[in-house]
């Protein structure tokens, strides 16, 4: 069973991108990047990048282990989630303040928490002090990747490629 520590450890390793992946087109509408750690072989990761182009600039970055398939993290912009309403095991301190709360087009982030459904816990990006706090360009979301690349730990290179507009 995954608890808090094994996320956290998780999300920590080091990851190289498995395969010859370098780019990642803007315009695509969902990139799947394989990763792995060689000191440990028995852990598989998916870095998922989902956008929807009839909402301009909303975008989903998703990261789990793949053989287990369990999400570790992930951050939606301009999308809608409601946390839990009540506790059924213990939460971090970050999240208390959100028992309930209902995210309606706020950039958030999802975190594992042990005991709840598939990443079912969310705080607004800000309190989480991650560096995208919105998405409104080509640039920013350029940004965002770098930034959740660095947050998951991804130690190989890649290219992020804009659209020609």
């Amino acid at each position: 069973m995954f608890s808090n520590e094994l996320a956290k450890k998780l999300i920590n390793l080091p990851k190289e991108i498995d395969g010859d992946f370098t780019t990642i087109n803007l315009n695509d509408d969902k990139t799947r990047i394989y990763l792995k750690n060689s000191e440990e072989p028995e852990y598989y990761f998916l870095w998922e990048v989902s956008t929807n182009k009839k909402i301009s600039f909303k975008v989903s970055l998703h990261s789990q282990e793949d053989n287990s398939k369990e999400g570790l993290i992930r951050i939606d912009y301009k999308g809608g989630h409601k946390n839990p309403e009540t506790i059924i095991s213990p939460i971090p301190e970050l999240l208390k303040p959100y028992i309930g709360y209902w995210f309606t087009n706020e950039p958030h982030i999802h975190i594992f928490v042990q005991g709840y459904k598939d990443l079912a816990w969310a705080v607004p990006l800000g309190v989480y002090n991650f560096p995208t706090l919105d998405i409104n360009s080509y640039e920013d979301f350029a940004d965002a990747l770098i930034s959740f690349s660095k947050e998951i730990n991804i130690i190989s290179r890649f290219n992020v490629q804009k659209p020609l507009i």
